[in-house]
């Protein structure tokens, strides 16, 4: 990344840089005024992708534009349809990390990042997010000259080195559960007992709440899902609502006979655990004096849990980095690995990647 500045309004960007001969990652915030048909018009060379909110150092917005200007040695794969990946091997052999954006609602994230993974370099570090809107509605949202899509994703492949951390903070709960039925991102059965009973009574039980009285999301934010992985690693899911047969929406995929906790957290533990991913990803890099800014993507539900303390998510992160520029997204969704580990989607976890 060259530069990265952020524009209150579209308009004002669109004046700023439409006489440069330079290619931009635009992320907006899902309330921006945003007229794609203006950028198209600009001549601007750009591809972005709607977010629920943006971030710019330690300010958060559901409204404005994080424009990056891409670096010459990088290359911007725009796939619009992510069932159907056109790529090889030989189109990254050169590149040390990628930066990613995909339709954060899509039902084909995980063969999508499997596909992607097995295309990688094996040492090539990876960090993104999920695109959407807090209506967790599927629509289109990654966008390029030729129009804005669903299904679709973004790739920023580079030179540069990117020292991830990854870190959720969310405590055990209840369980284990073994998942006896799921589809893509549909949780139907717990121990061959519906899902939604069984998650339903353990919520309602901790929270006091019930689910027929509230939104289903107000309650389920406090209480996201873990998948326990081979390495005792516990990968986030969040649950977002129930389709017409009564079975869970989640954002990701999880699969049949996985095993799962259910997870809920502490404003204070999940503030230290943002800490802890900018300070694990700078233990990495031997000379600080090659890091040139900070991308973060973090969920969009760890804001919505932590309320006004979210601030201090944020500024934690930047505290750690005073000097360097903050920038990313609030996501449905989190992508990262690092080196040779498998790429993981994660729910309600701060993903930091410092770029060197």
């Amino acid at each position: 990344m060259k530069t990265i500045k952020y524009y209150e309004k579209l308009k004002t960007f669109i004046d700023t840089n439409r006489d440069k001969n330079a290619e931009y990652l635009l992320l907006v915030g899902e309330n921006t005024d945003f007229d794609i048909e203006l950028l198209k018009e600009s001549n601007i060379n750009f591809k972005g992708a709607i977010v629920p909110q943006i971030v710019y150092e330690d300010f958060n917005s559901d409204s404005g534009i994080v424009a990056c200007e891409l670096s010459e040695d990088s290359d911007t794969i725009f796939i619009e349809d992510i069932t159907n990946i056109d790529l090889k091997k030989e189109d990254f052999t050169q590149y040390d990390s990628v930066i990613i954006v995909v339709d954060g609602l899509s039902k084909h994230l995980t063969t999508f990042l499997e596909s992607i993974f097995h295309l990688l370099p094996i040492d090539c570090e990876i960090v993104g997010g999920g695109a959407g809107k807090m209506t967790l509605k599927q629509e289109p949202v990654i966008f390029s000259k030729d129009g804005i899509l669903q299904d679709a994703a973004i790739l920023i492949a580079g030179k540069q080195t990117i020292s991830v951390g990854v870190e959720n903070g969310w405590e055990y709960l209840e369980g284990p559960f073994i998942v006896t039925s799921a589809e893509k991102n549909l949780l139907k059965s717990l121990n061959f007992s519906n899902a939604f009973d069984v998650y339903k009574s353990i919520v309602e039980e901790s929270s006091g709440l019930k689910f027929n009285e509230e939104q289903f999301f107000n309650i389920a934010k406090s209480y996201p899902l873990g998948i326990i992985r081979f390495n005792k690693e516990i990968v986030v899911r969040d649950a977002i609502g129930l389709d017409e047969n009564g079975n869970i929406i989640l954002i990701g995929d999880i699969e049949q006979n996985s095993t799962i906790n259910f997870l809920t957290g502490k404003k204070e533990k999940l503030i230290n655990s943002s800490s802890f991913a900018i300070k694990n990803a700078l233990k990495k890099i031997k000379d600080k004096d090659n890091i040139k800014n900070i991308i973060i993507f973090d969920c969009i539900s760890r804001k919505e849990f932590l309320e006004k303390d979210f601030k201090k998510e944020l500024a934690v992160i930047k505290d750690a980095v005073p000097t360097k520029r903050v920038f990313g997204a609030l996501s449905l969704g989190e992508i990262a690995n690092s080196g040779n580990e498998y790429i993981n989607f994660y729910n309600r976890t701060c993903v930091v990647g410092v770029l060197c």
